[in-house]
């Protein structure tokens, strides 16, 4: 026999959180490249201010001073950043902002704002960048533990969901069930509401590391968990949702058994009985 059920919101969920997960990784290598190069950089004790004009968002500043033509300590540390943070293979399609919009929201305006008012590289501002980029591995490398987690769950739901909604085909053709003696519906029907309860106490299960569970601190998310993840799927709770299209289905079949029995009981009691 065929598997009637496929848990494919699962699979789905399957697919995104493998996505993440290796982007997660690059980016935390990314940052981790980073930070080796940067600490490598030389520094001087003071910095020499060049503020951009009045008005100028901190952002253009650093987009501006990225292009500038002369070599200064600070756009090779932009140049680093472009090389290494934007770099990955995802990024256009993840983010696609500027370098300036990149710096600001990785490490803080604080720090965007001080790279774009100096040219030179002080020991107090290579520790900042080199906090703020150790800060975003820490971030990735957390995110990275949940992904891994939620992906080891969603592999486990595929598994015993698909073994709960195996050989069903025959099962749920009701016209198939006129054929079986009642013995056999019996010991089906039993076998359902097994698989049903079975749901049962997975979604039990699941909702409670649902209300566990929460975003790793990364991109100043405040999401929960999944509704983070998961925003690009149809359904927000993928795995829930295919328990419980399953627990219908089942609930269907046992229902289908039910008539049948019935339907044979009320016709045995019209019939008339042998002996009269």
């Amino acid at each position: 026999m065929t598997t009637r059920f496929v848990p494919t919101h699962v699979r789905s969920a399957i697919e995104v959180v493998a996505t993440d997960r290796d982007r997660t990784a690059s980016e935390r290598k990314a940052f981790a490249r980073f930070s080796d190069r940067l600490s490598e950089f030389s520094v001087t004790g003071t910095a020499s201010k060049t503020n951009p004009p009045r008005h100028t968002p901190v952002q253009t500043a650093l987009d501006q001073t990225s292009i500038s033509s002369s070599e200064s300590q600070i756009i090779r540390v932009c140049k680093l950043y472009r090389e290494t943070i934007m770099d990955v293979d995802h990024y256009s399609e993840e983010y696609g902002d500027s370098l300036g919009e990149s710096i600001s929201e990785e490490f803080g305006s604080e720090t965007a704002a001080a790279l774009a008012n100096t040219n030179h590289l002080t020991p107090q501002l290579r520790d900042r960048l080199l906090e703020a980029s150790t800060r975003a591995q820490k971030s990735r490398h957390a995110l990275l533990q949940g992904l891994k987690h939620e992906h080891s769950a969603l592999q486990n739901a595929d598994e015993t969901l698909s073994e709960l909604g195996a050989d069903l085909d025959d099962i749920l053709s009701a016209q198939s069930l006129q054929t079986w003696p009642d013995e056999e519906l019996t010991t089906t029907q039993k076998n359902l509401h097994e698989r049903e309860r079975e749901c049962n106490r997975l979604a039990t299960d699941r909702q409670t590391t649902l209300h566990e569970q929460r975003v790793p601190s990364t991109h100043h998310i405040d999401l929960e968990f999944i509704e983070y993840l998961y925003r690009s799927l149809p359904v927000t709770y993928p795995v829930l949702t295919d328990i419980t299209s399953l627990a219908d289905t089942l609930r269907t079949a046992c229902d289908d058994i039910d008539d049948t029995l019935s339907s044979r009981e009320s016709s045995h009691i019209r019939s008339p009985s042998a002996s009269s």
